[in-house]
């Protein structure tokens, strides 16, 4: 990127418009401004001016858009040393710093094209955030031939190549050894400045049996599904590794902010296919009048089979845009961004009908619909230079159906939804149980931002404060059974409608300065911000609050060297799924009496009903702390060394979990028979005994703490003329821990013996994960052929995991208390623990494998992977991908289980797009 400070002869020079002489300067204080400072963009190999460029001050925390004549203007500018920073889909993003004379600026921004020097293919280090980011352009995003957004991660330092795959839901995955709920809902998923929540999704069968989890597919409990989210129409995308602004809240992991297009482009066509896989999409975008307003419009069809030979497990995904921005006021300074996006979703396994068993089906459909609106306004006033806003309103319908033919023994079911006695008929032997979930979450979200600056001698204060509302609901009918539904022998089933749970609501306020200056020749940053939330203020029984302090500083050498360092603490609210879990309902046989004429038969059951809510439950936070170093060298800097290392303890993550709250006594009546008439029912004796029984279940809990800690690496070599390849190298060593923070309870039945205590274990059982990656790319590109090939080589030098606090020994135990009331843990002096051994104590000693405690070691891997695209002069392009393509899959046994074996790497796998531009 080159900048030009230029005067009015050489607008001549150029054919351009001579623009009115600037108005002089004006002081405030000790301080100089430029009342206006305009400026113009051109391609920096046409000389034809380049619209829609967005132009950010980076120490002023403001921006601007280049209109179609490629002009822009700013207002109340400082006399000082400034970054600007120029953005565009279809340009390399740079920036300089530079002093402003007299006001006038000529930009020249380069092309992101196959056919000219210098194309940008990989994700590169975000320049407007101090904190550790990564920006992923859209020829990126498409040499990768990405098919959703979770694709697109895979060049973000640390994280593995895979193949395309919709079979499961794809989860977010930041700094973390693999995806998991936790993780992907502490990532937030952010499209054009609105929040994609997940916050009200409640597609579970049973939160007291299965926690979050159902047969059919689901991502309730966890983060946004990012297969849903189309690829083909982003223009950009930033992940947020590190310590994010305070801006954004409602996240623990990072943030994924996408921009999709919103410009005037060419009807732009694809197919793409892969063995499992048939992807069409189209997209197109027009100039609505002259003032720089523009609609563009896109439409995708996705049909992906689980494998090559098995057709009945799919997915489709069917999803449109319409994106609409225009520019408001005599001076064009309120632009505005306005989006509605439509996405349909089907999950489904269905019966082979050659192999049909048990006639097992499920399946998850969702229709999503998306409205959001977010603009900025420039008002130029001492304080509210820049005001930001987004508004938005998400509504959903998802439906998950599964079923399955059941044959067992004749039993009983009872429907009760309350503490009873009923007596209940019989089922068949053999019954098709049908199950469904039927939700429709809706959320909305609005935040609003101020920008102004304030000055202290040569130092600039950026000020951004803000304030931001969020709410979930869920206004579906909930489950429901064709009856009978599944027999579970005690810990039932019931029917629960989402619409009587109360909305889930968060505000939120927030301030941050960046102090930036000059110290010498040396440039210093320094970001300090101050978050609060308040979640579900209006449920009293909860107390969910948040204070996060965020620093980040960050110090620019002359040397081309950059130091940063930071400090930042994230929260993230509970989910509905966790804030109003359902009943856990228990049932019990009062009397069981089945004969063999049908008007003799009597089955008395009993419910027993538990709330399993937890109102002690507090918010899960993150402290994030990092530290890295950025080395620029090269002609013009474009040569790069990135190094980052970062620990992040998150504590009361969610899960549902057994806890002692969770556990019981169920007291029941038992029933006897006193004498049987022929052809009728039972007659009942007037002796009613009693029977206790230990139950547990599930419940919402801050069960799992968890440390991510390691070193991140980016190093960009750039190009070596003589081969036309250049090279870049990124990797992470990551290690995770995550244990529990709760006893582990567990009843263990022995044969011939009468159950009389339940061990309780010590908290802290889980597991540590580690692995180092890098990722060698070199990418070879022949401009006059427009035709780009990378080829890259990842290698995983460490992978191992090993359990950690699991212990035969309990430290303690529940007494079993037949007259019900509610247990209580008597706790082992250390002499008397360990005292206990199988023998004696096999209610309460923990067998647990050898195999438990060995590390799982596997050798270094390596993958090999080719990526092409070529573009021809028509319109048409054409890519290839094949991942593995050597189709090295070693087998190689367990280090933990050594009879064990598994075939390592990822398939050998590949894919073709065709594309046109008309």
């Amino acid at each position: 990127m080159k900048f030009y400070i230029f005067f009015p002869l050489v607008y001549i020079v150029m054919g351009s418009c001579i623009w009115a002489q600037q108005a002089p300067v004006t002081t405030r204080g000790d301080q100089e401004f430029l009342p206006v400072v305009r400026g113009l963009v051109i391609n920096a190999y046409t000389g034809a001016p380049v619209g829609d460029v967005r132009i950010t001050i980076r120490e002023l925390g403001i921006e601007s858009y280049s209109n179609a004549e490629g002009q822009f203007t700013f207002k109340n500018i400082p006399v000082r040393p400034l970054t600007l920073i120029l953005e565009h889909g279809d340009y390399i993003t740079g920036e300089e710093t530079f002093d402003i004379p007299d006001g006038t600026l000529l930009l020249s921004i380069r092309p992101n094209s196959l056919d000219l020097d210098e194309v940008v293919v990989i994700g590169k280090r975000d320049l407007k955030t101090p904190s550790s980011a990564t920006m992923i352009n859209r020829k990126a995003i498409e040499h990768l031939q990405a098919t959703n957004l979770r694709e697109v991660l895979q060049l973000v330092p640390g994280n593995l190549i895979e193949n395309p795959t919709f079979t499961n839901t794809n989860q977010a995955n930041i700094r973390q050894y693999k995806a998991d709920n936790l993780g992907s809902l502490g990532t937030a998923v952010i499209i054009n400045g609105a929040t994609i929540s997940n916050n009200a999704n409640l597609q579970a069968i049973n939160t007291t049996r299965a926690g979050s989890g159902a047969a059919f597919s689901t991502s309730s409990g966890g983060g946004v599904d990012l297969r849903t989210i189309s690829a083909d129409n982003v223009e950009r995308v930033e992940v947020i590794r590190g310590i994010p602004s305070v801006e954004y809240g409602d996240l623990n992991a990072g943030a994924i902010l996408v921009q999709t297009k919103a410009r005037k482009e060419p009807l732009t066509l694809k197919a793409r296919f892969n063995p499992t896989l048939t992807q069409f999409w189209a997209g197109k975008g027009f100039n609505t009048d002259n003032d720089g307003s523009s609609l563009y419009v896109d439409l995708d069809y996705t049909k992906n089979n689980d494998s090559e030979t098995n057709k009945y497990q799919n997915y489709t995904r069917v999803s449109g845009t319409a994106q609409y921005t225009r520019h408001f006021g005599k001076e064009k300074n309120w632009r505005t961004n306005t989006t509605l996006a439509y996405t349909y979703g089907k999950d489904s396994y269905d019966m082979d009908p050659d192999f049909v068993v048990d006639s097992v089906k499920t399946v998850s459909r969702e229709h999503f619909i998306r409205f959001s609106s977010n603009g900025n306004i420039t008002l130029d006033r001492k304080f509210s230079q820049q005001i930001k806003y987004t508004a938005s309103l998400n509504y959903g319908d998802q439906k998950g159906y599964q079923q399955q033919y059941y044959t067992a023994d004749i039993t009983a079911e009872s429907y009760a939804l309350t503490n009873s006695t009923h007596e209940v008929p019989y089922l068949p032997s053999s019954y098709l149980s049908k199950m469904r979930v039927n939700g429709k979450p809706l959320s909305a979200n609005f935040r609003i931002s101020d920008h102004f600056n304030w000055y202290t001698g040569d130092y600039t204060h950026n000020i951004l404060a803000g304030a931001a509302w969020k709410m979930d609901v869920n206004l579906g009918e909930g489950k429901t059974f064709n009856r009978p539904p599944r027999n579970t022998s005690a810990h039932a089933y019931r029917t629960r409608r989402y619409n009587d749970i109360p909305a889930l609501h968060q505000f939120g306020l927030y301030v941050q300065d960046q102090f930036s200056g000059f110290i010498g020749k040396t440039a210093i940053s320094l970001q300090a911000g101050l978050r609060y939330d308040l979640m579900q203020p209006f449920d009293k029984s909860y107390d969910l609050k948040a204070l996060s302090p965020r620093l980040y500083a960050s110090v620019k050498t002359p040397f081309n060297l950059t130091l940063r360092s930071g400090y930042g603490v994230t929260a993230k609210s509970p989910t509905l799924l966790y804030l109003y879990p359902e009943n856990a309902y228990f049932d019990f046989y009062s009397l069981n009496h089945y004969a063999q004429r049908p008007e003799e038969r009597m089955a008395l059951i009993t419910t027993r009903v538990f709330d399993s809510g937890n109102h002690d439950l507090k918010l899960s936070k993150t402290a994030k702390y990092e530290a890295g170093m950025d080395y620029n060298w090269g002609e013009n800097g474009e040569k790069i060394l990135s190094v980052t290392g970062y620990y992040e303890k998150t504590r009361n993550g969610y899960d549902m979990s057994t806890t002692l709250n969770s556990v019981k006594f169920a007291q029941y009546p038992v029933y006897a028979i006193e004498s049987q008439p022929e052809g009728q029912q039972p007659v009942l004796s007037d002796e009613v005994s009693s029977m206790t029984r230990f139950v547990s279940y599930f419940a919402p809990s801050n069960n799992i703490r968890r440390v991510n800690k390691g070193v991140e690496l980016n190093a960009d070599f750039g190009k070596v003329d003589v081969i036309n390849t250049s090279f870049n190298i990124t990797g992470a060593y990551t290690s995770t821990k995550s244990v529990t923070n709760d006893y582990y309870i567990l009843q263990q039945n022995i044969a011939g013996r009468a159950t009389t205590r339940v061990g309780v274990f010590a908290p802290g059982r889980g597991s540590v994960e580690e692995r180092f990656v890098t990722t060698i790319r070199g990418i070879y590109h022949i401009p006059k052929l427009s035709f780009i090939v990378t080829l890259s080589a990842q290698t995983i030098w460490m992978d191992k995991n090993r359990y950690t606090g699991y212990q035969s020994l309990p430290v303690g135990y529940i007494p079993y208390n037949e007259s019900g009331e509610t247990p209580e843990i008597v706790f082992f002096s250390e002499s008397e623990r360990q005292g206990i051994n199988k023998y004696d104590d096999p209610d309460i000693y923990l067998n647990i494998n050898e195999a438990t405690y060995i590390t799982e070691k596997w050798q270094p891997l390596w993958l090999f992977n080719l990526k092409l695209t070529k573009e021809f002069r028509n319109g048409l392009n054409f890519s290839f991908f094949a991942n593995n393509f050597i189709n090295y899959r070693p087998l190689k046994s367990s280090t933990r289980y050594p009879t064990v074996y598994y075939k390592r790497n990822i398939s050998f796998f590949f894919g073709s797009e065709l594309s046109i531009r008309l």
